[in-house]
């Protein structure tokens, strides 16, 4: 696929107005963290353009995060694997707002909850797109550089876990790793370079390769996506453990919906 045009110092910023939040300021990539509950659901935007990555589970709140907010449109979805806890959403974001493309990462995964996502698009007229590692799209400033999965198709009975799209996200020379389900298995097959946000893997749970992973990124700040009061005990306390090494950690579970804007400075932390 060709590429598409379509120390820590941390301020606290309001968001708010009655038509919704400001767009970034010129040359900043804002990243946020919808809370969409036990799920995974990241907007990015920079200079106009937005980048949905995933959207969290069905009947789910993303769509109002996103009204929230003052999204009207979203450029580029990313579906990075068919998990229902990370596209269930997808299919009500393509009904309620203006969608340019979906980047498609279920590997052929057409059970009800991901196989929802086609119906959607076909009656909004929304493309899907197959991604795979090695292949590379810009929404505006916004890039998105995919490093996994590998482009040969999955083994019968893979989890599909080892096979979410893992992908660089960078604009205004700031840089972002969205790694989905993704672990160390997978994230230590990838050439990593340093980011100043990462997106933690599954939610927080427990991975041993996780400090290694952390030492390759240097991130100066980490957010992790998770649902309050979860009956899988994310985030795990050894993943707390091995994030105690980088300056900020943001959790949708105790801080809702949160972003970070990165530009000429230092990062900022901004919450609606």
């Amino acid at each position: 696929m060709s590429a598409v045009t379509v120390g820590l110092a941390v301020a606290l910023a309001a968001w708010g107005g009655r038509d919704g939040v400001a767009p970034p300021p010129a040359g900043v990539l804002r990243v946020t963290a919808l809370d969409v509950g036990q799920g995974d659901a990241t907007l990015l935007q920079a200079g106009g353009s937005t980048v949905l990555v995933d959207a969290g589970g069905p009947d789910g709140p993303v769509v109002r995060r996103l009204r929230r907010l003052g999204v009207r449109r979203i450029d580029v979805a990313l579906a990075t694997h068919g998990s229902a806890d990370h596209v269930g959403g997808l299919p009500a974001v393509i009904r309620a707002l203006p969608v340019g493309i979906v980047l498609d990462g279920r590997d052929g995964d057409r059970s009800p909850v991901p196989g929802a996502i086609d119906p959607a698009a076909r009656e909004k007229g929304v493309r899907v797109v197959p991604v795979r590692a090695g292949e590379a799209m810009r929404a505006g400033p916004i890039e998105l550089r995919f490093l996994w999965p590998p482009p040969t198709p999955p083994l019968p009975g893979e989890d599909p876990n080892l096979r979410a799209v893992v992908a660089r996200a960078s604009a205004y020379g700031a840089s972002v790793l969205l790694t989905a389900d993704a672990e160390s298995p997978v994230l230590d097959r990838i050439a990593l370079d340093p980011v100043d946000v990462l997106k933690v893997s599954h939610h927080g749970s427990a991975d041993a390769g996780l400090p290694g992973v952390l030492e390759r990124l240097r991130p100066r700040a980490a957010m992790i996506e998770v649902g309050r009061h979860n009956t899988y005990g994310h985030p795990a306390p050894s993943t707390l453990e091995a994030l105690a090494t980088v300056p900020e950690v943001l959790r949708t579970d105790e801080d809702g919906t949160v972003g970070i804007e990165l530009g000429s400075g230092a990062p900022r932390v901004v919450r609606p």
